[in-house]
């Protein structure tokens, strides 16, 4: 051996080998730093850095051979001085060659070994789609598709209506590329995210959207000759080459004759280069207006934040579309779908803006029966009074468009309601891969892998909704929801603050700033955000307010006040079921366990619901409640048939129980109800531990009433008031806002 390491530095192994390391190292840097800056793909960088490791082996083995002089390169002689025999010479030559090119040759055998064995997958901005499990659906395209995102073209003009002129141009060119059903195409909200950004090149830009190919360009107006100059060029996005390029000069009013000519050669190149397919495509411009034109892009500007103010203005802006075109089917789409959300979003009443939105879309229809938004429309009109065919308009919108984002979206929502959760969650990364910068897009993923469990991959989404859009208010509900789950209620009453500085009447805030406020124990701030909801009349019917009513009454202990607020409650349409639950509810605290039992089995045996919503309504309260008042009557079977199928309803999400608060809390009571002691107190240490906060609760349940004379249960209930106590003081210190601040809206 020390022979042998002689002979390394006689040969100068060692010298050669940091030379190449000292100067290997600041090249790689170098050239991470200018290769995103050229714009070069990341396969360069990949090149040079097995380029790196292919040369330190050889260079190690040059070194060993022959050494660098002042008479030049020579060949090294043997033995360092003591002659070697040229076969010990060979030797160990060869061996040491022979050692390091194996270890070269295993190293990248391994590395294409382990590439061949994963599976392949698309990267979009936030969601990962696993190409070796394609989406389990047969709404989705399968197979990759080739994609482009169309960037807002920069007028070179300081006038505003030039710049909407730009983008209205752009919208149509959305329209017209995305009909084909072979090509992807990243929507609207996504492609505009990009507007007026300049610190990112066309590469990183189509990496992040998760596209093949870009096509941007600019458009020059001249108002004294009524001449416009459209540039567009085609990018292929992993290497940056120019497929296509090319200047219009047409006069002003040809503008839907340059669209049509743009899309044409667009889809030409791309069937030569990336579709391989030469089927004629129609292009039909939805509008040759071009004042329409504009002001529908503006429309569609507002109704993306999903604010009541902003909804407001975007219909406003459809409705000049039509007017400046009746014939423009897609503003009365747009119309109809600005109706509906205002009855989620705003303060329009349902039935008004239901009607309204029929009568747009009857319109739609009439100009053009095969408009993919206007049955995804529909579908989104019909999902609460009729699910069948709420669930046939968004198949057909997805046979006539792939491309547009917000059927999956809505289809997602309907099968969300209907308890498939799975579904529900491909339709909605379907729609975040169209669309990965729309913030309702990744509200609805994040939304989704909240319900699976996975929070933490849900606050990453949220980090990226609130930088693409710091304006929407789903995303500050969403945490503001998951901090509520943990019993971090301080916390998340700042996020549901910052959702109704966004948004003054969001419904969703409010109701979490009540309930938050409630299991804290802030009686005035309660009844704050109570008067607050109640200048919201739009969003809160008298029924809501007095069934919150109940719900506070309760927190506080005083189950006689919740129940006179209970008596005449009567909520109406999709919402009447919970009459049922409400008397069942007023009953089983009441000791009538008869009578709670008639309203809960109707309750369960509802039509329009299945088990799994009975299971699933108010944190599974009307099972457990259902079962231990048939355990009342001394009806076994029918309890047991109860505990055992709410038991299996939670197994289903049991992916979700080392961090779901309820899940626990649930199994503590199903235990109580089989009197396993042990099991239930085990379980409701667990529920406190993930965040279970409602010691009001478990105080006025009768299943628990007897545990509640236990000191082991007392410590458990103090240990929770102890933390209320602390979060009402941190919130004080913290959040010392005036309530005058929110007393208007």
């Amino acid at each position: 051996m020390d022979s042998f390491l002689a002979q390394l530095r006689q040969r100068q192994v060692f010298k050669v080998a940091t030379i190449y390391a000292v100067s290997a190292w600041p090249l790689i840097q170098i050239a991470d730093l200018a290769v995103p800056a050229l714009g070069l793909p990341d396969s360069v960088m990949t090149l040079l850095l097995q380029i790196f490791l292919v040369g330190f082996p050889m260079s190690l083995i040059f070194s060993w051979l022959y050494n660098f002089t002042s008479k030049g390169i020579v060949r090294v002689k043997a033995g360092g001085g003591q002659e070697n025999s040229p076969q010990a010479n060979i030797k160990t030559t060869l061996s040491v060659a022979g050692t390091l090119t194996l270890a070269l040759v295993v190293t990248l055998a391994c590395q294409l070994w382990l590439e061949g064995q994963a599976p392949q997958k698309i990267q979009t901005s936030a969601v990962t789609v696993d190409k070796a499990k394609p989406l389990d659906t047969n709404l989705l395209s399968e197979g990759k598709k080739e994609s482009i995102a169309i960037l807002p073209f920069v007028p070179f003009s300081k006038d505003v209506e030039d710049e909407f002129f730009a983008d209205g141009m752009v919208e149509e060119l959305l329209n017209l590329l995305a009909k084909i059903p072979d090509l992807q195409v990243a929507a609207r909200t996504s492609s505009f995210a990009y507007k007026g950004v300049s610190n990112k090149t066309i590469v990183e830009i189509g990496r992040e959207l998760g596209v093949d190919t870009i096509l941007e360009g600019s458009i020059r107006k001249n108002d004294t000759s009524n001449k416009i100059r459209v540039t567009a060029q085609l990018i292929k996005v992993n290497t940056g080459e120019h497929l296509w390029s090319e200047t219009y000069d047409r006069e002003y009013r040809d503008i839907f004759q340059i669209q049509d000519d743009i899309a044409r050669a667009v889809v030409d190149k791309m069937k030569i280069t990336l579709l391989g397919k030469s089927a004629p495509f129609e292009f039909v411009a939805e509008t040759n207006n071009v004042d329409a034109m504009v002001a529908f892009g503006k429309g569609q500007k507002e109704l993306a934040h999903r604010t009541a103010p902003s909804i407001n203005e975007a219909l406003q802006h459809f409705q000049e579309a039509a007017k400046l075109d009746t014939e423009y089917a897609r503003a009365y789409v747009a119309i109809a779908e600005a109706n509906i959300l205002l009855a989620l979003y705003g303060n329009l009443p349902e039935e008004q803006a239901n009607l309204a939105a029929k009568e747009a879309l009857n319109t739609a229809f009439e100009l053009n029966p095969n408009l993919a938004a206007a049955h995804a429309t529909q579908g989104l009109l019909l999902a609460e009074s009729d699910p069948e065919k709420a669930e046939q308009s968004f198949k057909q919108a997805i046979s006539i468009n792939p491309n547009y984002a917000m059927t999956y979206m809505w289809y997602g929502s309907l099968l969300q309601s209907n308890g498939d959760i799975s579904g529900a969650h491909k339709l909605f990364e379907q729609a975040y891969v169209l669309d990965p910068k729309s913030p309702v897009a990744a509200y609805n993923v994040a939304w989704c892998y909240y319900q699976a469990g996975s929070e933490k991959k849900a606050m990453d989404i949220f980090s990226q909704i609130i930088s693409n859009d710091p304006y929407y208010p789903g995303a500050y509900n969403l945490v503001g929801d998951i901090l509520a789950t943990r019993g971090r209620l301080d916390e998340s009453i700042s996020m549901y603050k910052r959702a109704i500085d966004v948004d003054p009447v969001n419904k969703k805030a409010i109701k979490g700033l009540l309930i938050a406020n409630m299991d804290m124990g802030k009686i005035e701030q309660t009844q704050h955000w109570f008067a607050y909801a109640g200048k919201a009349e739009s969003q809160f019917s008298a029924a809501d307010i007095s069934f919150m009513q109940a719900r506070f009454y309760a927190s506080q202990g005083d189950i006689n006040k919740a129940l006179n607020s209970l008596k005449n409650i009567k909520f109406t349409g999709e919402k009447s079921t919970m009459n049922d639950y409400i008397e069942g509810e007023s009953a089983y605290y009441q000791g009538k366990y008869s009578q709670a039992i008639t309203a809960f089995e109707r309750l369960l045996n509802a039509e329009s619901i299945n088990d799994d919503y009975f299971y699933y309504l108010a944190e599974g309260q009307s099972a457990v409640h259902l079962a231990y008042a048939y355990l009342q009557v001394e009806k076994l079977e029918q309890a047991n048939n109860i505990i055992d199928g709410f038991a299996q309803f939670l197994e289903k999400g049991k992916a979700k129980k080392s961090n779901d608060p309820s899940y626990y809390y649930n199994i503590a009571l199903i235990n109580a109800l089989q009197d396993n002691k042990v099991d239930t107190y085990q379980y409701l240490q667990a529920a406190i531990d993930t965040g279970w906060v409602k010691a009001w609760q478990a105080d006025l349940e009768p299943i628990l009433s007897q545990m509640n004379k236990e000191q082991q249960f007392s410590q458990m209930m103090g240990g929770i008031r102890a933390r209320l106590a602390t979060m009402r003081a941190r919130s004080e210190d913290k959040n010392s806002f005036l309530l005058a601040e929110s007393d208007t809206f």
